[in-house]
């Protein structure tokens, strides 16, 4: 029994060491999540407030029922007022000015809708009711839009977006954005309109339900329609159709809209089956209580259905019946389009007067709101009529209109695609940086562990130096072997966020590193000359809608061969975006800058290109600044990509397949 005692003593102690030891290897630890942060950040919700109210539930089950059916939410208003629920308490008289606005919008009563906001804005002011100002604000900034007032929309948009921020609150902040996106797309800033708009979609990750939600990828879509980007704008549709659909609450309206883009890209594409086709789904959707502005879109996209068709005067009928809607004066953007359509099939039946007339009424219409993609179009047909009436003066004089704001509009597609790029080139990066630093943290962590067991396995060697000992060389190994795998991880992480995926060449991530990098070793490179030059596929959209995106990704991967195939391993190629690409190259003995950038581009067309759709021909455009030293080339190259451009528009404008280096 004497010998009990100690030995169980001596149990608990070396059990107790032993588990010691093992802690920081993780055998004993159970698996407790980490918490990164436990603050959760204070959005601003009166719906929340509302519901804490006796009625307030019902108040807000009104408010959802008004978005998408207006009798049945003004019955239910009815028998809150009876109640006197809206004089209880300033939150619910509030939340009925609010639901009487959009009741009256669903039953098309577009000035009471107004009226209504006005009467928000009145009470807001009155009860210094800030968060109900912005959001009077913002209605009012809406219809301030549709009815082509964008200067007036855009003080009370920001008015209302600079109360929101203050305090966050974030559902009003998403309509705010996709009316500040849809101002931008009228105005023709497409790149403005995507950042609008991206920013509300940051916003819906953490409000999935918004009703705006489908409506900001609509609207995504419609900037795709200015771009003439139809199979992008087809594919927002899509997107903004399915969220539509397995949305709470059902908006007809925002539907009504889908359907009518979708006509409209079809007209533009040519199909007038799958045109009408969407026009008809589009004009199922109208009720009786629809707003004229839904009913003319519709009659619009009608119009353009019968051009199509080649019901010319069925086209001019239904355009009359357009310009002819009680009220559509007020809708400058809609009524601008009517005359376009109605001019258009004016046009095929000869009447070139009657054209001019409506032309100029477009115009007129569309100077209102500064439609600068609607302008272009107009003075496109403009040209046309007068080609055809031997006005030759006056057709060249519009053409030259149209061919500077179709400059512009190409130049915008560039902005747009290059944003799209690098807001996924960050997305991409931003998942590689945070990789980087979570290796970077564990690699820290495992140190950290080590040394803790140097230290516990000291106290612990005086009863189990041997099983401490094989145990921690076992894990040592382990740890190295870890390390080394880290280590590799980071290498990898390094080269994949310096490399376009699909082509194998550099990005332009790298590029920016490049220049970097000769700042430290221009001393090395001061005897040298660079060219600058950006090369772009002609025609290779062409492809794409022809054979398929999997049919062009071959192409670009095979140029990408040719490219390596043809330049120097020291100079530098990088993929700039879609079918665009950067190359420097420097000056050889031998053989000039300019001479190697020859035998690229004429490498490209010498072979057709090999794909599962057969062999197509290829043609380069490249735009190039030649004998460019390195201390240029450090200080501006953002100039000279910029110069490198505009030579590849005028390759491109003057008939492509060349290489131009001159202004």
């Amino acid at each position: 029994m004497k010998v009990i005692k100690p030995v169980s003593i001596v149990l608990v102690v070396g059990v107790s060491l032993l588990l010691f030891i093992l802690r920081p290897f993780g055998f004993t630890d159970k698996d407790v999540p980490i918490e990164i942060g436990t603050a959760t950040e204070n959005i601003f919700s009166p719906d929340a407030a509302l519901a804490e109210l006796p009625y307030g539930n019902a108040v807000l089950a009104a408010r959802d029922i008004s978005r998408f059916d207006g009798e049945e939410a003004l019955l239910r208003i009815d028998l809150l007022d009876q109640r006197g629920t809206f004089q209880a308490h300033p939150l619910y008289q509030a939340y009925y000015f609010m639901i009487m606005n959009n009741i009256m919008l669903r039953l098309g009563r577009i000035d009471d809708a107004v009226a209504y906001a006005n009467q928000l804005l009145d009470y807001a002011k009155e009860n210094n009711m800030q968060w109900v100002k912005a959001s009077a604000l913002s209605e009012l900034a809406i219809e301030r839009t549709k009815r082509g007032e964008l200067d007036i929309a855009l003080v009370y948009l920001n008015e209302s977006v600079r109360i929101s921020k203050e305090i966050n609150y974030q559902g009003l902040l998403i309509k705010s954005y996709n009316t500040l996106g849809v101002i931008s797309n009228i105005s023709g800033d497409y790149a403005k309109a995507q950042t609008y708009l991206h920013n509300g979609l940051k916003l819906v990750e953490s409000n999935p339900e918004h009703l705006y939600y489908s409506k900001i990828i609509a609207n995504l879509a419609l900037i795709y329609i200015y771009l003439e980007e139809w199979h992008k704008a087809l594919e927002y549709i899509e997107k903004s159709k399915h969220i539509y659909k397995n949305g709470r609450w059902l908006e007809p309206s925002i539907m009504t809209i889908l359907l009518s883009n979708e006509s409209h890209v079809y007209f533009r594409l040519g199909d007038a089956v799958q045109a009408r086709r969407a026009y008809s789904q589009a004009d199922e959707t109208l009720v009786k209580e629809s707003s004229l502005r839904l009913q003319s879109i519709v009659s619009n996209e009608l119009s353009n259905v019968l051009y199509l068709e080649q019901q010319y005067e069925a086209a001019i009928a239904e355009s009359n019946r357009c310009l002819n809607l009680v009220g559509i004066q007020a809708l400058p953007l809609q009524r601008g389009n009517c005359y376009t359509s109605k001019a258009r099939s004016e046009i095929k039946l000869e009447n070139y007067f009657t054209a001019l007339h409506d032309l100029d009424d477009a115009i007129a219409e569309n100077n209102k709101i500064s439609n600068s993609v609607s302008l272009s179009g107009n003075h496109k047909l403009l040209s046309e009529v007068h080609e055809e009436l031997g006005n030759d003066i006056e057709a060249l004089q519009f053409f030259k209109l149209y061919y500077i704001e179709n400059k512009k509009a190409l130049f915008d597609q560039r902005q747009s695609e290059l944003y799209m790029l690098e807001e996924s080139f960050n997305a991409e990066n931003s998942r590689n940086t945070l990789a980087l630093l979570k290796t970077q943290n564990d690699l820290k962590d495992l140190e950290l562990e080590r040394q803790k067991l140097g230290v516990r396995v000291v106290f612990g060697m005086i009863f189990f130096v041997l099983l401490s000992l094989g145990y921690v060389i076992r894990k040592n190994a382990t740890i190295a072997k870890k390390n080394e795998r880290l280590q590799c991880s980071n290498t990898d992480l390094v080269e994949l966020s310096t490399r376009d995926a699909l082509t194998g060449l550099y990005n332009r991530r790298h590029f920016d590193d490049y220049i970097r990098g000769l700042k430290q070793d221009s001393a090395f490179y001061h005897n040298s000359n660079f060219t600058l030059a950006i090369m772009d596929l002609d025609h290779f959209k062409m492809i794409n809608d022809s054979h398929g995106h999997d049919v062009g990704d071959e192409v670009l991967i095979e140029v990408a061969k040719r490219f390596l195939q043809y330049l120097p391993s020291s100079d530098l190629i990088v993929r700039w975006g879609g079918e665009e690409f950067v190359c420097l190259i420097e000056h050889q003995d031998d053989i000039t800058s300019l001479e190697q950038l020859k035998k690229v581009w004429s490498a490209i067309k010498a072979v057709p290109f090999t794909t599962s759709a057969g062999d197509i021909e290829i043609t380069l455009s490249i735009g190039a600044v030649t004998d460019i030293s390195v201390v240029q080339l450090i200080a501006r190259h953002a100039t000279l990509i910029k110069r490198a451009d505009d030579r590849l528009y005028k390759a491109k404008q003057s008939g492509r397949d060349q290489i131009i280096t001159i202004d």
